[in-house]
C-alpha cells in the first residue's frame, strides 16, 4: 500500500482559499522537486502579477515561484487577494488593473527557499503574516 505524500494532501487542501498558499522549501533541490508534483497535479506556473490575473477568475490551479526575493507587485497581490479585489499598476500598459477573483475552484501557491524567505522578510515584505495555509517539510 503506497503512503499518501503530504504535499500531495496540502495541495488537495488548498483549493478555494480566500488567501494564498505558500510553500517553503529547504533548498533548491526542494524546490524542484515541488514544481514537479505541481506540474504533475496540472497546475501552471505563472511569472508575474499579469500571468497571476489571468487565472484567478476562473477555476484554476497555478503557482509562482520566488526567487531571490518578492516583488512589489506580488507582495501587493498576496495583501489584497483576501480582500476581494486586486489592483496593481501595469508598467507594460501604464495603467492599473483590476481583478475580482473568484476564489471557488482556485488554488494559488507561491513557493519560496528558506533563504529566499529570509531576503524577503529582510526587504519588509513580511509575506508570512499575509498567506494562508502554509508547508514545510
Amino acid at each position: 500500500m503506497k503512503m499518501a505524500n503530504p504535499f500531495n494532501n496540502f495541495i488537495k487542501f488548498i483549493s478555494s482559499q480566500k488567501e494564498i498558499s505558500l510553500v517553503v522549501a529547504k533548498d533548491e533541490v526542494e524546490l524542484s522537486g515541488f514544481v514537479k508534483i505541481l506540474e504533475d497535479e496540472g497546475f501552471n506556473q505563472t511569472f508575474d502579477t499579469l500571468d497571476l490575473f489571468k487565472f484567478i477568475n476562473t477555476p484554476s490551479k497555478v503557482f509562482f515561484v520566488i526567487k531571490e526575493t518578492l516583488s512589489k507587485d506580488m507582495y501587493d497581490f498576496v495583501v489584497q487577494y483576501p480582500t476581494g479585489q486586486v489592483e496593481i499598476y501595469d508598467k507594460f500598459n501604464l495603467k492599473s488593473q483590476t481583478v475580482i477573483p473568484t476564489y471557488q475552484g482556485v488554488s494559488i501557491i507561491f513557493i519560496i527557499t528558506k533563504e529566499a524567505l529570509r531576503k524577503t522578510q529582510e526587504s519588509g515584505f513580511h509575506i508570512l503574516e499575509q498567506v494562508g495555509m502554509t508547508y514545510q517539510n
